[in-house]
């Protein structure tokens, strides 16, 4: 069994290079050898490219002869290295953030980039993408599936009529999958797919899709469908093919505009994860998150618009707007709330309002600084599952009564702790009875994710929103949570 398929069946040990199977089982030493020498390897390419061998070896404690046994060639060691980085990247959690051009002499493209888009109009990508892997050795037929909206199906963009358009997989956060649910994921495609073998296409810790081919995989499977994810991420800036892939039914204008407001759902930041999503309303509102990850700290956002259909919609993209200019300005929660409000009533008469948090969160310190116009307000999720509300809430943005100075509050966001923002969509949500779901179905949520991740949390948070409901939402519900992690690099 190759060690493609072992990734996915089972958890292989990260510490283990990839490397050929030999007729022979490896004596203990050897193998803790081969261990040591690549893991030397991959500390002293980071640093120098133009490491020795000779010193590798010295470094890692054994003789030339003796590295050269295992690795015939300074290429061969090299690649041992690479691999071992992309199986660490694939199962390890953590997925710190490394240094710029740490990485830059330890990877290889079975598919060029720039060269296809430069050759490949856009909309056929994917069948570009599907040609590449039926020429690969062992691969009979192949597909491309991407996540569609709510994240519970995969729809094909591309591939052969043995495949079927669609697959249920019930585990995307959007249009995304979280790395905790690529085995679940797996496990649905192959129930419904015996035989397929399944490569992520992995963009910064999450999964846009899946490369899926019947046939025997292996490491240029898996690389392939790592290129394929950049190549799709920059084409779909290009054609409405992906998008439409994504959408299993017509959506309405209002609908289109929220959906081009939002970021990336799941995202890796240095020191922490973060994922978000809008599951929408039977009325589209004018519901939002955001963010950005820049030197000097992690901008976040959630809005949400009073009002349904284009007109809020339209509302809500202003607003944006204006907090992203703001951004740019600096690191200045205040400033930002300042400048939507004033963009708001400049565009509207009054009677226009909208909720809104913003805030910056700083790494280094995890502190978290905000300002909130409107309830709810940010919420913390702690280590034991208890949730805590954070205070200093403003009037409503379009409000008389929002008056600057705005007061800046500040937080330390503990190691293990998750900071939660969430639409009153999301808390105000209604079962056959009537009763909303508040706090105690997010506090709900966060017990069945103690010490998740971002995208496990907003997922669990999905999961009730939906369990509590009985038909379909009456407004959209909007969620953001960022979680620091518990250990980070060094």
């Amino acid at each position: 069994m190759s060690r493609f398929r072992t990734a996915w069946i089972g958890q292989p040990d990260p510490s283990v290079p990839d490397i050929e199977p030999v007729l022979h089982p490896r004596r203990s030493d050897a193998l803790a050898n081969v261990v040591r020498i690549v893991e030397v390897a991959a500390e002293l390419l980071s640093r120098d490219a133009d490491v020795s061998i000779g010193e590798i070896a010295h470094c890692a404690g054994v003789g030339r002869s003796t590295l050269y046994r295992h690795f015939e060639t300074r290429e061969a060691l090299v690649e041992a290295v690479r691999r071992r980085a992309r199986d660490i990247a694939e199962t390890d959690e953590q997925q710190f953030l490394r240094p710029a051009g740490e990485l830059a002499n330890m990877t290889t493209s079975p598919l060029s980039v720039p060269a296809v888009l430069d050759k490949v109009p856009p909309f056929e990508l994917g069948q570009q993408i599907v040609a590449e892997a039926q020429r690969l050795n062992g691969v009979q037929s192949a597909a491309i599936y991407l996540v569609e909206l709510q994240g519970l199906q995969l729809r094909k963009l591309a591939g052969t009529s043995t495949f079927p358009e669609a697959l249920n997989i019930g585990s995307g956060v959007g249009t995304e999958l979280p790395r905790e649910a690529f085995d679940s994921v797996r496990e649905a495609v192959v129930r419904q797919l015996p035989g397929a073998v399944v490569a992520p296409l992995i963009l910064r810790g999450r999964a846009i899709g899946l490369l899926v081919v019947i046939g025997e995989g292996d490491d240029a499977l898996r690389d392939l469908a790592r290129e394929a994810a950049a190549a799709l991420a920059l084409a779909d800036e290009y054609t409405d093919a992906l998008q439409t892939v994504r959408r299993g039914r017509d959506t309405s204008p209002a609908a289109e505009i929220q959906q081009n407001l939002l970021p990336p759902r799941i995202v890796r930041i240095g020191g922490a994860t973060l994922a978000g999503n809008v599951l929408p309303g039977y009325d589209i509102g004018g519901d939002w998150f955001d963010f950005a990850d820049n030197a000097d700290c992690v901008w976040l956002g959630i809005a949400d618009v009073d009002g349904t259909g284009p007109r809020a919609a339209g509302l809500a993209a202003v607003l944006l707007g204006a907090f992203r200019s703001a951004r740019h300005q600096g690191e200045d929660p205040a400033g930002a709330i300042a400048l939507m409000h004033a963009v708001l009533m400049s565009v509207t008469t009054s009677g226009s309002f909208a909720r809104a948090t913003v805030g910056c969160w700083n790494s280094a310190t995890s502190v978290f600084r905000w300002v909130c116009c409107g309830k709810p307000p940010p919420l913390v999720v702690h280590r034991d599952g208890h949730l805590e509300e954070l205070g200093g809430i403003d009037a409503p943005l379009g409000s008389a009564a929002l008056t600057p100075p705005f007061t800046v509050q500040r937080r330390v966001l503990e190691p293990g702790q998750r900071l939660v923002l969430v639409s009153d969509g999301v808390l105000e949500c209604r079962d056959a009875t009537g009763a909303a779901l508040g706090l105690g179905g997010i506090s709900a949520a966060a017990r069945r994710t103690p010490g998740g991740t971002a995208a496990a949390t907003v997922h669990a948070i999905e999961a009730v929103v939906g369990g509590h409901l009985v038909e379909h939402l009456d407004d959209d519900a909007t969620i953001a949570v960022l979680a620091p992690r518990l250990s980070q690099a060094v």
